[in-house]
């Protein structure tokens, strides 16, 4: 995924574009460039971080009124400079976010009427269509449109041009994008959240839609509209919204939201030199906010009569549900199944019963395609997404909110939490409605879910510990995690954000499967983290730890107060987190995050910005 800004404000607007852009980084850090509309139309890029157009602008003073940025995680073409973004032809510059499906087609085409392509990316077709319909005497918003309607694919496009120096242009099919307004300033972002202080309020640009952003106001378009008959003259297409400040002119009924500033929020007061180590401690107040927003949801009746539930989900948002299934089949006596997205996509299976999409950007392009073979079947899809406008979020049909708050720390941390207690509170409620599962485990984990946000804030205290074992993991190279049922879950949770961070060997395993292969692994000094509470599984998962520490490995044991003696006796180290068997899916993953957070550290790594990954993969 990368990051798109695009900015009028009727005064030099590059160095708003830059600092856009730096908000952004966390979608993409490879490269980063910047156009400005009008004669010349200047493109400035730059292979590293957005900060690093700072001096190359500063030499030029461009004094363009309205521009574009982009911030580049390479998908198509290497990080070279030559396929970073803008990429300019004929008077018109683009930045894309997506994938073009049939770029290969189109550049064929395009260099059969005498074009030259100076990248390998996708998106610099876009460029040379738009200057193709320019030359045939369309309008740069014709241009657009008649672009869009030969495109195959995703894609979010921001367009300047050298006609028009005070208009910006912008498309979405399949991409996320929003459009956002203020005080003489009207702007578009792939987040909200890079436009803090710029802008004060935003809508999501619809499926399918173009808008012209100007200092005068937000005109909307189809992309879809009815093509010409041949011989027919090309005609202006008419707007079908207008959204102006301070005009009299009827607009679309559009959901405009406030622009929260993500920098400003500290967690306690506290000061964090990270995105990601700030996130961990916003945890309490994510829970918090999560159950708030969950509070007096009503279930639709399909849903209530379903005995059957399939979770599609990618990366942490899966594992979360991993560790959350036993809760939800015990809670509402339905069986759940598991689905990686990408992989269900192509399954030849016929979906059976609801599927329930957890994604925290509410955009991962897998986990849509998936949805989409439930509503071909006509079967219901319940969104768990931490962004409402998102793609999954306007297109289930129902939402379980997620409400964590922006995460701009590519790793999840606040979301993964906020992901468990959403799942467990729709299990609570799911047997409630059915009458069905067993009632006094649903009290249980009822009052276990209220106590999750604390048990969150005293889980953190144990940071100090982490830092010690991180230092050891660093140390070693590589990292073993290990647990039965939930345990088994979120090791793998726990192993993914070691690697995520700290680029160390990491797996995670259930315990049952050591000597089913992994075991072979181990080595003198191997570090193995254990998930085991003091429930009645600990005795299977500590007799799995014995194996691995008779081969050499050094045991670590998590565990709660009730599992420490029992955990102790085999562990060459024993930490005890707070809460019960219930609440150890949190206190547990805050202790991971955080060992990966200081293992990353230790290794002299970029927390925030980890390489090679993106916060939200929209493309497949």
């Amino acid at each position: 995924m990368c990051g798109i800004v695009g900015m009028v404000n009727g005064h030099p607007v590059a160095a708003d574009l830059v600092a856009a852009l730096g908000r952004l980084e966390y979608r993409g850090y490879d490269s980063a460039g910047v156009a400005l509309a009008g004669p010349g139309l200047p493109v400035h890029r730059i292979l590293g971080r957005a900060t690093d157009l700072v001096p190359v602008l500063e030499a030029e003073s461009p004094q363009g009124h309205a521009g574009i940025g982009h911030t580049r995680w390479a998908t198509h073409g290497r990080a070279e400079l030559r396929n970073a973004h803008p990429h300019r032809h004929g008077g018109v510059a683009v930045v894309h976010n997506g994938i073009i499906e049939n770029h290969d087609v189109l550049r064929r085409q395009l260099r059969e009427k005498g074009h030259h392509f100076a990248s390998d990316t996708d998106s610099e077709v876009i460029p040379h269509l738009m200057s193709e319909a320019l030359a045939q005497g369309c309008s740069p918003v014709e241009a657009l449109l008649e672009t869009c309607r030969v495109l195959k694919g995703a894609y979010a496009i921001a367009a300047v041009t050298a006609a028009e120096p005070d208009r910006l242009l912008v498309a979405r099919m399949g991409s996320p994008l929003v459009v956002a307004r203020g005080q003489g300033v009207a702007a578009t972002a792939s987040d909200p959240a890079a436009l803090a202080g710029m802008a004060h309020e935003y809508a999501a640009l619809a499926e399918g839609e173009i808008a012209e952003l100007t200092g005068e106001g937000i005109h909307f378009h189809p992309i879809r509209i009815q093509e010409r008959r041949r011989g027919e003259r090309r005609q202006q297409p008419r707007p079908v919204t207008v959204e102006r400040r301070g005009q009299g002119r009827r607009a679309e009924q559009r959901s405009w939201q406030l622009i929260a500033d993500p920098t400003a929020a500290r967690a306690d007061g506290r000061i964090f030199t990270h995105h990601t180590r700030r996130e961990i401690a916003e945890q309490p107040e994510a829970l918090a906010a999560t159950d708030a927003a969950l509070r007096g949801l009503a279930l639709a009746p399909a849903v209530v009569a379903c005995d059957r539930f399939t979770v599609i989900a990618c990366g942490s948002s899966l594992f979360a549900g991993a560790v959350a299934r036993d809760a939800i089949e015990r809670a509402a006596g339905v069986t759940v199944d598991l689905e990686v997205a990408s992989e269900y996509r192509d399954r030849s299976a016929p979906p059976r019963g609801v599927a329930l999409l957890i994604s925290q950007s509410g955009e991962t392009a897998d986990t849509i395609a998936a949805m989409a073979r439930f509503r071909a079947d006509g079967l219901p899809a319940i969104g768990m997404v931490n962004v409402r406008e998102s793609a999954i979020g306007r297109a289930a049909e129902m939402v379980w909110p997620v409400t964590a708050g922006q995460e701009i720390g590519v790793a999840a941390t606040k979301s993964f939490t906020s992901q468990l207690l959403a799942l467990m509170r729709f299990g609570i409620a799911l047997g409630e409605a059915r009458g069905t599962g067993d009632a006094a485990y649903r009290v249980a984990l009822a009052h276990a879910l209220d106590a999750a946000p604390g048990i969150c804030a005293e889980a953190e205290k144990s940071e100090p510990i982490a830092r010690i074992l991180a230092q050891r993991i660093a140390g070693e190279g590589e990292a073993l995690f290990i647990g039965r049922g939930w345990g088994a879950a979120l090791a793998q949770e726990g192993a993914l954000k070691l690697k995520e961070l700290s680029y160390l060997r990491a797996q995670g395993y259930p315990a049952g499967e050591l000597k089913h292969g992994p075991i072979a692994v181990i080595r003198e000094g191997s570090p193995v983290i254990v998930c085991t509470p003091g429930d009645a599984g600990q005795a299977k998962v500590l007799a799995n730890a014995s194996a691995v520490a008779a081969r050499g490995a050094r045991v670590v044991a998590l565990t709660d107060a009730s599992g420490a003696e029992a955990a102790s006796g085999t562990a060459a180290e024993t930490i005890t987190l707070p809460g019960d068997a219930l609440t150890a899916p949190f206190a547990q993953a805050v202790f991971m995050q955080l060992l990966a957070y200081h293992t990353a550290l230790a290794l002299g790594h970029d927390v925030d910005r980890p390489r090679n990954l993106a916060k939200s993969v929209t493309v497949e």
